[in-house]
């Protein structure tokens, strides 16, 4: 389906019984709603499930300047109004961010939030700057902003993902499945270059706020530390201190896009619906 808010469209992908639990579906930066493709029935058996391309993402209208969290979480709170009902959010990485904005903003809104090694502080100028991602934010958008230009396929564009470098002696191939790269490629064809833009210079988390109370359940699964995870440690620990019932839990040995490796979405896959268990049962 299509709605409408602020003039902008987001194109929004729904299925499931319609008087089911509602879980919505939030992609990170650069990515779309073809990333939860793979969703298997732990996950959406008997379950109302949404997901969302963001604005400047996917089939969504492209925006350009208004890439912040703040119009992003305003996008969500106004689908979850359309709604109805109180939904669980699941997000990675600016997904999480995404997710973790609208709880604390709008808690009646939402029952309960996944968040995957979401990005909570890196809008902190200090933080910003130790950001291993800013030069890979960089890259991409030129990269995509090429591909885009010359037509490519998705094909063409996920065969040249594949064998690109994912740290120390590891491909994109070698560590993300199959489908995800499709979707990478997928998603990079269809962004606002844009986007990145505003991710490199600051601006989409700077208004991130890891101060405020949030009242709804959430639980937060980091990537490993040495992996590059964008909730590291030092990340855990502040959050800790200043939300102690914030549930938090880490993969040892996964990257930033958990749920997209090979090695690890079994993982996810049980974090997530030990999760949508207690807080979206069918």
């Amino acid at each position: 389906m299509r709605m409408e808010n602020g003039g902008v469209e987001l194109n929004v992908e729904v299925e499931g019984p319609t008087d089911a639990r509602l879980v919505v579906f939030l992609h990170g930066v650069s990515g779309c709603s073809r990333t939860y493709d793979f969703l298997p029935p732990e996950i959406t058996a008997g379950r109302r499930i949404v997901r969302v391309d963001l604005r400047g993402h996917g089939h969504s209208d492209h925006a350009p300047g208004t890439y912040a969290i703040d119009r992003y979480g305003d996008d969500v709170v106004a689908l979850l109004r359309l709604l109805d009902r109180p939904a669980v959010l699941v997000g990675h990485s600016l997904g999480g961010v995404t997710a973790w904005w609208v709880a604390q903003k709008e808690p009646e809104l939402v029952a309960g939030a996944f968040l995957e090694d979401p990005p909570l502080y890196m809008g902190e100028p200090e933080e910003h700057e130790k950001n291993v991602a800013i030069p890979v934010f960089l890259a991409v958008r030129e990269r995509a902003a090429a591909w885009q230009a010359d037509g490519a396929t998705i094909e063409a564009v996920a065969a040249q993902l594949a064998p690109a470098p994912l740290g120390p002696e590891r491909t994109m191939g070698d560590v993300m499945t199959e489908d995800a790269i499709a979707a990478r490629a997928e998603a990079l064809l269809l962004m606002d270059p844009g986007v990145l833009d505003q991710a490199a210079d600051r601006s989409t988390l700077a208004d991130t706020d890891t101060s405020s109370p949030v009242s709804v359940p959430v639980l937060v699964l980091g990537a490993d530390d040495s992996m590059g995870s964008a909730f590291p440690a030092r990340h855990a620990d502040r959050l800790s201190k200043s939300h102690p019932d914030v549930e938090i839990a880490r993969v040892s040995g996964a990257g930033h896009g958990i749920h997209d490796e090979r090695e690890f979405r079994a993982a996810y896959v049980r974090h997530l619906a030990a999760f949508l268990d207690r807080h979206a049962s069918r």
